[in-house]
């Protein structure tokens, strides 16, 4: 096995695994729901697909075509993210915030797309690519049943039902409550703290709010920018089919993830402007201004 072929073959890796996060961002992050278009989760699976025909291709031919489709791919979604994260709109979506602050699965995109682009890259050079033997059928497939097993195997076991998803969520029975020692009242399934008051409250509707309400609805807070008096507790609702969580910047305040319908709470008791973003999508950002 010569240095080109091996080369082509971590590429193909590398790609495979950008297009299992791609893969992993339109199920569990909730971006096949993105709004207002629908289009930008489209892409990601896409992507995915895309991802696992360029790596078998990559590991069973060495034509200049297939190493310059496999740059294309990388360089594609890095041009991508680079275009979102630097505010502008892809399909609807803008991450709205710095281009180097990335969430995790961003950053493994970016990483195995330059290594994959390198690589590539690399081949191309005559002494690194001598012309070789063509590929074992058996290998090209074994690699193809690879990509078919990851993309599809994970697509199943990540396809959720958003249906049962929401319904497990409602209670279907009056909640008890018990009383701490420190005066502070619990009810399972929420998450109650004295002084400044955190609460998560899973389906049903949205409990009564001691001031003001923020709608979580087509991937953006509204308000988004919110001001209270001291004292006043917030009612955050989820009114999305993906999921999303409350997270301040300094983590004053956190939230579980909320399904459509859950709402979460949080009583400010200090003054002050507190910024904070949905931890699933980080570009959803708001603040809560407070003042005495």
């Amino acid at each position: 096995m010569n240095t080109g072929r091996i080369l082509r073959i971590v590429a193909a890796a590398a790609i495979l695994i950008s297009g299992i996060v791609h893969l992993d961002l339109y199920f569990n992050a909730g971006y096949r729901f993105a709004s207002p278009d629908v289009n930008f989760g489209r892409s990601l699976l896409l992507n995915a697909i895309g991802a696992g025909i360029i790596s078998v291709a990559l590991v069973g031919r060495r034509e200049w075509f297939v190493r310059a489709a496999g740059i294309g791919y990388a360089v594609s979604t890095i041009g991508v993210f680079w275009y979102t994260h630097a505010g502008n709109t892809f399909f609807g979506f803008s991450h709205g915030g710095p281009v180097f602050d990335p969430s995790p699965q961003a950053q493994l995109t970016v990483i195995v797309g330059v290594i994959a682009i390198v690589l590539l890259a690399a081949s191309f050079i005559p002494a690194l690519d001598t012309a070789d033997a063509p590929m074992d059928l058996r290998f090209v497939g074994a690699a193809g049943a690879i990509a078919a097993i990851a993309l599809i195997g994970l697509t199943i076991k990540w396809q959720p039902d958003d249906a049962k998803s929401v319904d497990a969520a409602t209670p279907t029975s009056p909640a008890s409550t018990e009383t701490t020692a420190a005066g502070a009242t619990t009810v399972p399934g929420q998450t109650t703290v004295v002084g400044e008051t955190s609460t998560t409250v899973a389906g049903g509707a949205a409990p009564a709010a001691g001031g003001d309400a923020v709608s979580i609805k087509d991937f953006a807070f509204a308000a988004k920018d919110l001001s209270v008096a001291k004292g006043t507790t917030v009612t955050w609702t989820n009114a999305d089919t993906a999921k999303h969580s409350i997270v301040a910047k300094d983590t004053s305040f956190v939230s579980d993830d909320l399904v459509q319908g859950a709402t979460y709470q949080y009583t400010f008791d200090t003054d002050g402007t507190f910024a904070y973003i949905c931890g699933i999508h980080p570009y959803m950002a708001g603040t809560i201004t407070v003042a005495g």
